[in-house]
């Protein structure tokens, strides 16, 4: 199966967003990240956005700092897959939803 441009786009920031995450210590995950009190929520609440658009808004577990990149990553692999199998152009919006919602995430995580 070819990987269309959006899904690339979208492995991309997947592989982003999971170095930048687990580059950060406890006190950088414990700093505000606006409108997020930390970049802790940040990545909590991008964790249940990235649910809601590819996951059918399943509750995420509240696991210990060390399990957050791999969370994200999950997720948003997840949602590339579900993603898959929707008829075009649902597909591609999915993608790209997901890959906003991405993007955003490591923009508040700077």
């Amino acid at each position: 199966m070819s990987m269309t441009t959006a899904a690339a786009e979208l492995e991309t920031e997947v592989r982003r967003l999971r170095i930048r995450i687990i580059a950060l210590t406890t006190a950088q995950l414990d700093e505000a990240a606006p409108p997020a009190p930390s970049r802790r929520a940040a990545i909590r609440e991008a964790l249940a956005e990235f649910s809601s658009i590819g996951s059918d808004a399943r509750p995420v577990p509240e696991l210990g700092d060390q399990n957050l990149a791999d969370q994200v990553v999950v997720l948003l692999e997840h949602g590339l897959r579900s993603a898959q199998a929707l008829p075009e152009p649902d597909r591609e919006n999915r993608i790209n939803t997901l890959t906003e919602a991405a993007v955003r995430l490591r923009h508040n995580l700077a």
